[in-house]
């Protein structure tokens, strides 16, 4: 008796490990949603020079889906964004199909333009007054500059200490037209032009509005400063 009892035993053990194993391949692994993920994301930085340092979520290691007979597909949901705190949908286009979202951190690294002393109040930007620093640019919530050039001959709008990174929003052209200058002012109407002179009321970018004392008429006038030192007025 003692043998048959022996060969019995391994025989139901097999008999519960068959169907045991049969459900797990029918799961997916987890660890297959995250690579997918993982490899989307590095995919939108493949043409940086450093690559991205990607961190994962945990999925919830419950969570049990069937397994996809086809490629996971991934995509960003709406809102979502390439780097800092972001998530990624891996969908299953299977008969089956589902969708997974999943968390992920990703910082990036790339040198920026950062103030090289500190630059007071109205600095007019010169190489000498920039240095490129690495940093992470899903810390930079207020903009970046990577080229100096886009930042040269332009107007700090207000102190910035050194290594400060300068953003696009802290910096302004330098006025066309300042105030107090003369200018002339050129009305267009019926085909014709009038020329006049007058004083600008305050600074004005190209493009921007001011307002003009008419030098001969004394009544303030509102045009559009169109070159140095003129300003158009239409209707």
């Amino acid at each position: 008796m003692e043998p048959s009892r022996w060969l019995w035993v391994p025989a139901i053990c097999l008999g519960l490990a068959g169907p045991a194993r049969a459900a797990e391949d029918s799961i997916q692994p987890l660890d297959a949603i995250q690579q997918r993920a993982q490899q989307f994301l590095a995919e939108q930085h493949r043409q940086r020079v450093e690559p991205p340092r990607i961190q994962m979520k945990t999925l919830d290691p419950r969570l049990r889906l069937p397994k996809c007979g086809a490629a996971l597909e991934a995509f960003f949901p709406s809102g979502a964004k390439p780097f800092g705190n972001t998530s990624v949908g891996v969908r299953c286009p299977g008969s089956r199909p589902w969708t997974v979202y999943q968390s992920a951190s990703v910082h990036i690294y790339e040198p920026v333009i950062v103030a090289g002393r500190f630059l007071p109040k109205g600095t007019v930007l010169s190489p000498l007054d920039l240095n490129a620093e690495r940093r992470d640019l899903s810390t930079l919530v207020g903009g970046y500059e990577t080229v100096p050039d886009n930042l040269l001959g332009k107007q700090v709008r207000q102190g910035l200490p050194a290594g400060t990174v300068v953003s696009p929003q802290a910096v302004k052209a330098l006025p066309l037209i300042r105030q107090g200058e003369t200018v002339t002012l050129l009305i267009r109407q019926g085909g014709m032009e009038v020329r006049s002179s007058g004083v600008a009321l305050n600074d004005a970018e190209a493009g921007q509005r001011l307002k003009v004392r008419n030098e001969t008429s004394k009544r303030i006038v509102e045009g559009t400063a169109t070159a140095s030192r003129q300003v158009e007025v239409g209707p």
